[in-house]
């Protein structure tokens, strides 16, 4: 490395929805301490938990759900994956204005994986059929493995 470039910095923010039952907090409470564990190993530079709303209307704009939805939709189509079933949109009842409406219900857990300002992984997400957790996104930081990122080449077995 020449002395003008810069190390690229890596940081995790995990995403929750608000009010999480019991064994979800649980789960929270543990990815959270991961994380920190990886960022005192040296794994990652930063970490950061941010909670959003557990459905937003599909039609709104601007919100923080819809436009952390986009950013991650992006990011599976350029790298060949899918946010199915993790992300996934419902008809919902509005008691306020008895109107019906589609909604877009975040998973209670998402984690973002960002190489300075540059989105490199999301996780849960599936790939040619299959599912890839949070956990197994944490065990390849730890392993010092190379996040997916968007681009990379993808893998098909022949029919």
């Amino acid at each position: 490395m020449s002395n003008t470039e810069c190390p690229r910095t890596q940081r995790a923010e995990l995403f929750v929805r608000a009010d999480l039952p019991t064994q979800s907090e649980t789960r929270r409470a543990t990815v959270e301490n991961r994380l920190q564990e990886l960022q005192c190993a040296g794994a990652i530079d930063a970490t950061g938990t941010t909670v959003w709303e557990k459905r937003v209307p599909v039609a709104s704009e601007g919100c923080l759900e819809r436009t952390r939805y986009q950013e991650f939709l992006d990011w599976a189509i350029e790298a060949g994956a899918t946010l199915s079933p993790f992300f996934d949109t419902r008809l919902c009842y509005s008691r306020a204005t008895g109107e019906k409406r589609t909604e877009l219900v975040m998973p209670a857990l998402c984690l973002a994986v960002y190489e300075d300002d540059e989105l490199i992984q999301v996780a849960p997400f599936a790939r040619g059929g299959t599912s890839h957790s949070i956990e197994e996104c944490l065990d390849d930081l730890e392993a010092g493995r190379t996040p997916m990122r968007p681009g990379s080449p993808t893998v098909s077995m022949a029919d």
